[in-house]
């Protein structure tokens, strides 16, 4: 009777310990989303300044649009770079001493990003824009390898979307 007492508290700890650990797991993706915001406004701010206010209005479809504007961010929210295009930033080499990217093992954070109005001129005073935030975005399939300075080196993997979470956020970039 005693040792089927113990082996069902043990049961029902074990279970308490796996929601804790989940909760903390939340909890730490919560900073690094409220550090994401900002993140996001400095990479909007970057692309602005290299493209022109106009052709960055133009850059970013319309709200709707299959095939959005991409971001990718660290899991602690502090580091956004542009995941699309010709030349995306995130994808630059680890050691670039300009700007450098990040690592697709670290690529916690997809943000994709469309325009809320029509696209926006330099005397309309700012164009209007929607963050969504999904993650996790990708997962370590394997160990880290030891300086590693490309961003493809470390190998992850895509997390399916309907198996993210998601957040919105929505900027006013003026000219």
């Amino acid at each position: 009777m005693a040792v089927g007492l113990l082996s069902f508290a043990l049961v029902a700890i074990l279970g308490l310990m796996a929601a804790t650990t989940r909760s903390a797991a939340d909890l730490g993706d919560a900073d690094g989303l409220a550090s994401l915001g900002a993140s996001i406004q400095c990479e909007l701010e970057r692309i602005k300044a290299s493209s022109g206010f106009s052709e960055f209005a133009d850059l970013v479809p319309a709200d709707g649009s299959t095939e959005p504007l991409l971001l990718a961010g660290t899991r602690d929210g502090l580091r956004v770079l542009r995941a699309d295009g010709a030349d995306p930033a995130a994808s630059r080499s680890l050691d670039n001493p300009a700007l450098p990217g990040i690592a697709v093992r670290d690529r916690f954070y997809l943000i994709e990003l469309t325009r809320l109005a029509e696209p926006a001129t330099a005397d309309a005073g700012f164009v209007a824009l929607r963050a969504r935030c999904s993650w996790p975005y990708e997962i370590p399939a394997g160990p880290q390898t030891a300086g590693a300075a490309e961003y493809d080196t470390d190998p992850a993997r895509e997390v399916p979307a309907n198996q993210r979470r998601v957040a919105l956020f929505n900027y006013a970039i003026r000219p």
